[in-house]
């Protein structure tokens, strides 16, 4: 097996167990893409045809308001899938763009050749019928998430991605949590002074 599927044997791994056979079925029917800084995945008003699981690096969801501003919706770093389902499902053009903040290697998988997979391979279904469940759980919080006040939309995001805040600027951070950069600025500033010293 070549090595960039290693990870998502191993994460499928951790939810069902598939063959030898089986797996280099799946792994025969992905794709393995490199995207510079900066270069999309998905743009707005373009079909979307593939799920994305990250080898490496960092990608972005983001819609563009009427008023020009960039709405984050979803971050996706190593061994995390990221699509437009809702584009892939109704043939529909996507809203969102999907662009790799840092350079990244992804494994794309078709949806028709996922559909004809799952039935290949029934703990494929599983597997990502789990997936599937753990990003509506994802998207309930995020709702609830945007009706808390500035404050408490940062604290929360510091305690669940502080580990991947170092690899976002600030633009992006602000518009995950739908603030100002000033805002993110001030926020940061606050919590930083709030910090008990170890003096």
């Amino acid at each position: 097996m070549a090595p960039q599927y290693e990870g998502i044997v191993n994460h499928i791994s951790q939810y069902v167990l598939l063959s030898d056979q089986e797996k280099e079925l799946f792994c025969s029917a992905l794709v393995y893409r490199k995207f510079r800084r900066k270069q999309y995945l998905l743009q707005e008003g373009n079909i979307c045809t593939y799920d994305s699981f990250v080898i490496k690096g960092c990608l972005r969801q983001y819609e563009v308001s009427e008023n020009g501003r960039e709405n984050t919706v979803q971050f996706a770093f190593e061994n995390w899938w990221i699509s437009d389902w809702y584009s892939m499902m109704h043939a529909q053009p996507s809203v969102y763009n999907i662009e790799a903040i840092e350079n990244t290697e992804v494994l794309m998988i078709e949806k028709n050749r996922l559909e004809q997979l799952f039935i290949e391979i029934p703990a494929l279904e599983s597997y990502f019928r789990q997936i599937f469940l753990s990003a509506f759980v994802s998207l309930q919080k995020r709702i609830l998430f945007q009706q808390k006040p500035a404050e408490e939309r940062y604290q929360e995001f510091a305690r669940s991605y502080g580990w991947f805040e170092q690899r976002l600027s600030q633009q992006h951070i602000a518009s995950f949590l739908g603030i100002t950069r000033e805002t993110l600025s001030r926020l940061k500033g606050q919590q930083y002074r709030d910090e008990p010293s170890n003096l």
